[in-house]
């Protein structure tokens, strides 16, 4: 009996050790490359086109384009060397360390998403509505 995951698309279950390789759908919705295994690092030439398998996955040979964002062993046992598995998505780094603007309310309550000031409206431009 095979098993459940071998005809899943965003899981590639590595038919040499059988670890289970998840997908991180952002970064493979659309992908044609190679895939290194977290277990037993065997390469693999995978195509995924809008989430779909276009077909199993071919024993590849060479550097690998992506690793798997998580990874379970046969028996459970989660893979969280990142030379392995991908580490986890991040924000943009102009963005990391910015404060969320907050302000108080005039009951002296934190409110966010304070009335715009002019100098915030520099380089936006007017939306018109027909009524």
């Amino acid at each position: 009996m095979s098993s459940p995951f071998r005809e899943t698309s965003l899981i590639l279950e590595c038919p040499k050790c059988e670890t289970l390789n998840y997908l991180d759908p952002f970064t493979f919705w659309n992908f044609k490359g190679k895939i290194k295994c977290a277990g037993c690092d065997a390469v693999w030439a995978y195509e995924l086109v809008n989430g779909t398998r276009k077909a199993a996955p071919a024993a590849a040979t060479g550097p690998h384009d992506k690793l798997p964002g998580y990874a379970q062993s046969k028996d459970w046992k989660t893979i969280t060397d990142f030379s392995k598995v991908n580490k986890g998505p991040q924000a943009r780094e102009d963005f990391q360390g910015k404060p969320i603007p907050i302000t108080k309310s005039k009951r002296g309550n934190p409110v966010s998403g304070a009335p715009l000031k002019p100098e915030d409206l520099v380089g936006s431009r007017p939306k018109i509505f027909a009524m």
